[in-house]
């Protein structure tokens, strides 16, 4: 349980993170002119999708010992969805309408999915001592 509580406070402290950023940088939605798609991409969904797959990547890290995907799910998938949830109120402008609230979920649960297969895969990585390191001269003979 300790764990699972460490990777929803690392979760949470990245999302807020990540909440702060995109209200900062999200693009300010004209009255009635045009949508710029390609800047709510790349500064709003792009941000959001990266600062997923870290939020599961640090939760990930506190609970992957854990034989289940499905209990490493639960461990990192609240604190993605939350935010989600919360960009609706904050007022980050694609996702005021219901299509970009989906959006974002759907972009909080890839971004879980990215992270866990990218946390289980450095795990299994460290376990098997693959990590290069230069102290012991593994690096060369690795190459």
């Amino acid at each position: 349980m300790r764990a699972v509580l460490s990777a929803w406070l690392t979760s949470g402290v990245l999302a807020v993170m990540a909440l702060l950023a995109l209200k900062a940088l999200a693009p300010v939605d004209g009255d009635g002119g045009p949508v710029d798609e390609y800047a709510q991409v790349l500064r709003v969904h792009l941000p959001w999708l990266v600062f997923c797959v870290l939020m599961a990547v640090a939760a990930g890290s506190y609970v992957r010992d854990w034989a289940t995907g499905f209990g490493r799910a639960l461990a990192a998938l609240p604190a993605p969805v939350l935010g989600g949830l919360a960009t609706a109120f904050i007022g980050v402008p694609s996702s005021g309408t219901a299509v970009g609230l989906i959006l974002h979920l759907i972009e909080a649960v890839l971004g879980v999915i990215l992270g866990l297969a990218l946390s289980k895969a450095l795990s299994q990585r460290w376990d098997a001592g693959g990590a290069n390191t230069r102290e012991h001269g593994e690096w060369r003979r690795n190459r």
